[in-house]
């Protein structure tokens, strides 16, 4: 029965989609020699790669992701050529925000260049450190929607969450709200069905999904709205890690335990998550912002491959962090100088904590996750497994700042998703410590024994290509 779960799961489909793709390619790439004269094909492999490379080179990036696109190019000369063109080439740019706020300074004047967001006011939040209390706040503001509700999600899957989502928004509709739904292709494929789609069109919503999975080379999918957003009239806003399927609420999880969170905001800062969502509907979005509330946050978000806000804004609050650095994450495999700055907080005696699964979803990212703990691990960064199941919690705990959102720590969140978070301080830093405190007492420190060779080199290979799965 587990194989059978595999092949018919959506990452077997979806790996299964690519690797047709790929040995199309080559048998092509294969055949073309067949059919003109030996030197020309030699030629023009020569050229093609040549190109390529210069492509690769001139264009931005991290230098990760351009060794693994080199390695790829320079093992399959023109398949490789033709996958990387294909992989990175990208439509019309797509979650384009731009909030008017006049003059920001610091951290809020470099948001609002990078990703589009500013520094915005808050009345007051709350901190979820479980799916079901969230849902059941969710669904209750829904409810008493009056003029719109935003719904933006990676997965939404059929079951008894989504049934209480249904009525939720029926209600809500009925109250005279205007609802749009954006749910991701990759991520609800297969677990969002068409009968769902109509259910949530004659409950009164508008719906769109964000790059469908096609049986053609599409290398848009890679590009995946990972974002979590919920708002409600503008004046609240929820995000985190939570996706609308029934194991967020605990209901049927196959993995134990599943551990997530997530944050609902009231007040002016629900504008700004209202504009990230427009920008995902629309393409791009524009916002007059007038700022109010008695806290403050940094609401962010990413969307264009080359301008990449949270990495950058998590390698200079790690680097200049004084006494903990404390981390939920499903996956960890990040960057460098990301990697760099964890290191060196250790090495300087901040005490930094990541606390990774016990359980996975996805094998291959909890050896690569492991894999990238054996490095760091020597320099003092602690890592632990949740004990009792699957970690989903996408949070980050740095010094008297706490950072949630739907980042995971790892190169596809960094560096190719479309990803939101907010920064906040004040007494929600110390719930989530502790939340955080709370899971560590639950977890195991992360050891391991003697690794075989065999595992050794597909960890090697694994950690070569992360930045492009």
């Amino acid at each position: 029965m587990r194989i059978l779960k595999n092949i018919f799961s959506l990452n077997f489909l979806y790996i299964l989609l690519i690797a047709a793709q790929v040995a199309a390619i080559i048998f092509l790439c294969l055949y073309v020699p067949a059919v003109i004269p030996l030197a020309a094909a030699y030629a023009g492999t020569f050229l093609l790669s040549a190109i390529t490379a210069a492509v690769l080179l001139a264009r931005g990036g991290g230098s990760e992701a351009k060794c693994a696109w080199f390695v790829l190019i320079a093992t399959l000369p023109v398949a490789g050529s033709v996958i990387y063109l294909l992989a990175t080439a990208r439509g019309r740019s797509c979650g384009i925000l731009k909030v008017n706020a006049g003059t920001q300074a610091n951290l809020s004047a470099c948001a609002n260049t990078m990703c589009g967001t500013c520094a915005a006011g808050y009345d007051s939040a709350i901190y979820f450190k479980d799916g079901a209390t969230l849902f059941e706040r969710l669904f209750s503001e829904i409810k008493r929607a009056k003029l719109r509700v935003y719904v933006e999600f990676f997965i939404v899957c059929h079951g008894h969450i989504f049934d209480l989502f249904v009525e939720a928004i029926r209600e809500a509709k009925q109250n005279g709200a205007e609802i749009k739904i954006l749910v991701d292709g990759v991520g609800s494929g297969f677990k969002l069905r068409r009968r769902d789609i109509k259910r949530l069109k004659e409950a009164g919503a508008e719906v769109k999904v964000f790059h469908r999975i096609t049986p053609f080379p599409r290398s848009r999918l890679s590009f995946r709205d990972h974002r979590k957003i919920v708002t409600v009239d503008g004046k609240l806003a929820f995000t985190g890690g939570i996706n609308l399927a029934d194991e967020y609420a605990g209901i049927g999880s196959p993995y134990g335990v599943w551990k997530d969170t997530g944050v609902a905001l009231f007040g002016s800062v629900a504008k700004i998550f209202e504009g990230m969502f427009s920008a995902m509907w629309n393409g791009s979005a524009e916002l007059n912002f007038e700022s109010g509330g008695e806290h403050v946050c940094l609401p962010y978000c990413d969307s264009s491959p080359n301008r990449r806000f949270c990495e950058e804004l998590y390698v200079q609050k790690i680097s200049a962090a004084k006494s903990r650095i404390h981390i939920m994450t499903p996956y960890f495999c990040v960057s460098e100088k990301l990697a760099g700055a964890l290191q060196f907080a250790a090495q300087r005696g901040v005490d930094v904590k990541v606390i990774i699964p016990h359980i996975p979803d996805k094998r291959y990212a909890f050896e690569l996750s492991k894999a990238c703990a054996q490095t760091l691990a020597p320099s003092g960064v602690e890592f632990y497994e949740f004990t009792p199941g699957f970690m989903h919690a996408k949070v980050v705990v740095c010094d008297s700042e706490v950072f949630l959102g739907s980042y995971n720590f790892d190169f596809r969140s960094m560096r190719l998703n479309y990803e939101c978070g907010v920064m906040l301080d004040g007494s929600i830093c110390d719930e989530v410590e502790h939340d955080f405190k709370a899971c560590l007492s639950l977890s195991q420190p992360l050891t391991e024994g003697r690794i075989s060779p065999a595992k050794r080199f597909s960890r090697f290979i694994l950690r070569l290509f992360a930045p492009l799965i």
